[in-house]
Order: C-alpha cells, then sequence, then structure tokens
C-alpha cells in the first residue's frame, strides 16, 4: 500500500469515527428524554472515568483509558442498541464484525484489534475497570436526568449499580446517587461566599 494510500485510509477512518458526534444514545430515549448525549460525548467522558478508576483500582489507568476510549467505534455502522433491542438483535456480534472491519489495513490495525479485543474478553483489570466506566458514565448522565426532574431516571441508575464489578465504581455510583449536579459549581470559593451572602439577607 502506498503512503498517500495509507493516509486516505486514516482520513477515512478519522471521518467515520467524527460520525459518533452525530449519533445519539438511544437508551434514555425509552424515559423520555428526546434529546439525548451523542455516543461521542459519552465515550469522551467515559474514557476520563476510565482513567480515574484506573487510578482509584492502581490497575494501568492509561490502558484502561484507551481501551474506553475505541469501545463504541462500531456504533459508526450499527448504531447506539439500547439494552431492550439486545435482547433481540445479536447486536455484539454485529459491532464486532463492523469494528474489525472499518480497522482493516490501518497502519496499527493489529495493535487497535488488541485494545478492543481485551474490551471484549473482559479477562484483564483494565478491561474491567474500562467496562465499569461505561456504566458508572451512564449513571451520571442519568443523575443529571433525574436531577432535572425525570424520576424514572432513579430505576436506571439502581440498575447500572448491580452491573458495575470494581468497589471503586460500586462507591462513585453511591455518591453520584447523593450528589446534586449543581454542587460542584456552588463549591467553588468565590461562589461559595456569594451564596453564603445571598443567604444572609
Amino acid at each position: 500500500m502506498s503512503k498517500n494510500r495509507k493516509i486516505e485510509k486514516i482520513v477515512n477512518f478519522l471521518f467515520e469515527i467524527a460520525v459518533l458526534k452525530r449519533t445519539p444514545r438511544t437508551g434514555v430515549r425509552n424515559i423520555g428524554i428526546e434529546n439525548p448525549d451523542s455516543v461521542a460525548e459519552h465515550v469522551f467522558l467515559t474514557s476520563q472515568i476510565a482513567y480515574i478508576l484506573g487510578k482509584m483500582e492502581k490497575v494501568n489507568a492509561e490502558r484502561s483509558a484507551i481501551i474506553a476510549l475505541f469501545h463504541d467505534n462500531g456504533e459508526t455502522r450499527v448504531g447506539d442498541a439500547n439494552l431492550i433491542s439486545k435482547f433481540y438483535l445479536e447486536t455484539d456480534k454485529a459491532e464486532l464484525k463492523a469494528f474489525f472491519d472499518q480497522i482493516k489495513n490501518l497502519p496499527w490495525e493489529k495493535e487497535i484489534g488488541k485494545i478492543y479485543d481485551e474490551w471484549q474478553k473482559q479477562k484483564t483489570p483494565e478491561s474491567i475497570v474500562a467496562r465499569d466506566a461505561d456504566w458508572v458514565e451512564m449513571a451520571l448522565q442519568l443523575k443529571q436526568y433525574f436531577d432535572l426532574g425525570n424520576e424514572k431516571a432513579k430505576l436506571w441508575i439502581e440498575w447500572y449499580k448491580t452491573c458495575v464489578k470494581t468497589k471503586s465504581a460500586k462507591k462513585l455510583i453511591e455518591i453520584i446517587e447523593k450528589t446534586n449536579i449543581d454542587d460542584w459549581w456552588k463549591e467553588i470559593p468565590e461562589i461559595k461566599e456569594k451564596i453564603k451572602k445571598l443567604k444572609k439577607k
């Protein structure tokens, strides 16, 4: 393969992965969310959570983040299958085929393939952390929907709590449930001080 052809393959791969920015998550539509986040938004946060969880669990955090970063690439071709549709369709097989078809002839095909294979097999601590990060991200997103008024989201947070395997992920979801989505900015010292003054009035 010529150098230009290799670069064209890389560029086409990047254009394909960019489709994830326009691919909506589907599961939350079942609880009435009309404008869900995109798969790319989900992957972005999942990868950062995987790094943090990796540090908490004392495993290779960088590896966990990389596994999470690639885990939903196949959805450019098969879409985001929700929990219900997975009962009826062989979505895991379809996504697996899509992933390996899309990386075919990339210069790093074998290396990227190993990353996805590790995600699929769930035999390393890093892949388990990456999978837990996937669940934690969804719990985090659902808590935002819950705090914004969608009470149906609570059941799904409970569901994801049963899915995670690591102690750190269980603890994160436990604290996510108790934390209001606005707490983070209310703790910024300057804002905290102004809120105190407002309450005194």
